[in-house]
Parts: structure tokens; C-alpha cells; sequence
């Protein structure tokens, strides 16, 4: 097993003990037609390196993501802590408004500040797109994608997460692409 299949499967064991909404995904079997996209976005950001920096992602490759997206920075290393650097407008309404705030703010549930700083952390240790379906009280269900990224000096610091949640989507139907790849 490589590092990157044990990582997962630590988090994985995780997330079962503390019964968690969203487990990773080994297979990164992503549905949603924007999480390909991204990726295609953030490979061609960071080129032959092993992360983009955050900077090498503009807000307008983004725009189009932007309602859906967070970037979030690892401020603190023992014990780690996050914090949201920038939370999109959908994400504010079901959330209420995290720009700012640390994963451990006042308004965030034991179990959301766990899941949200031990998948940033998976994804930092990884250095590449993970994939978190979500099923919230059987009401919500979603995917998340997780991108990381480096600072200015290359050290992973940041994620980009992107996801939807809906009510009633039937996540085993795969999306098809917006557009054709160019060439």
C-alpha cells in the first residue's frame, strides 16, 4: 500500500470512530463536471511542480467557481488550525459567514471543526485532488473537492475546497463536461 492509499485509509478509519458525514474517496470518482474542471485548472497551474501556489490560481479562472468555492490557510502547526480565507456566497448561506473565522469559531460544531481541519490535513499530506462524498442525515448528500496549495515559499498551506450539497441529486449519475478540452 502506498502513502497516499494508507493516508486515505487512516482518515477513512477516522472519520467511521467519529462518525463523520464525508469519507475520502480512494478512487476519486468525482460526478460533478466543475471538480474535473478544477483539476484541469490546478494541473495547469502548477505545472511540472508537485502544488501550485495559491497565487498561481487568479480569481478570474476561478469566476466561475467562485459561489461554491473556500480557500482555506493552515495558520498554526501544533495543535493545526485553519482558518477561511475566503468562503463563496453559496457556501455563506448554508454555513453563514466563515470569511475570516478559524475552524474552531465559536459557530462551528465539535464534529465540523475535526472533519474540516483532519481532511485539509489529508489533503496538505497528499499533494494532490481528493474527492469527499457526503451524506448528511440522509436529507443532504454532496461532494467535496479538495485542492491544496503552496505559499509563496512552496510549503503547502492552503486548500481550495469546492462542493454541492442538494436535497435530492442522484450522485451516481456522473455529469457530463460543460465544454470540450481544448487542445
Amino acid at each position: 500500500m502506498d502513502n497516499v492509499s494508507e493516508a486515505i485509509a487512516q482518515f477513512n478509519a477516522q472519520a467511521r470512530a467519529n462518525n463523520w458525514v464525508q469519507y475520502c474517496d480512494p478512487g476519486n470518482a468525482f460526478v460533478m463536471r466543475e471538480c474535473d474542471e478544477l483539476i484541469e485548472l490546478w494541473n495547469w497551474a502548477r505545472g511540472e511542480r508537485d502544488l501550485p501556489a495559491r497565487d498561481d490560481l487568479p480569481a478570474r479562472a476561478l469566476k466561475p467557481y467562485l459561489q461554491r468555492l473556500s480557500i482555506v490557510e493552515r495558520i498554526q502547526d501544533d495543535p493545526p488550525r485553519f482558518k477561511f480565507r475566503l468562503v463563496g456566497t453559496i457556501i455563506t448561506r448554508s454555513l453563514s459567514e466563515r470569511t475570516g473565522q478559524a475552524f474552531d469559531h465559536e459557530s462551528a460544531t465539535k464534529e465540523q471543526t475535526e472533519r474540516w481541519t483532519y481532511s485539509s490535513l489529508l489533503s496538505l499530506a497528499v499533494k494532490q485532488p481528493l474527492r469527499f462524498p457526503t451524506m448528511a442525515q440522509r436529507l443532504m448528500v454532496g461532494e467535496m473537492l479538495l485542492l491544496p496549495l503552496a505559499d509563496e515559499t512552496g510549503t503547502p498551506r492552503f486548500v481550495l475546497a469546492y462542493g454541492r450539497y442538494e436535497p435530492t441529486r442522484d450522485w451516481s449519475v456522473r455529469e457530463t463536461r460543460a465544454f470540450a478540452s481544448a487542445s
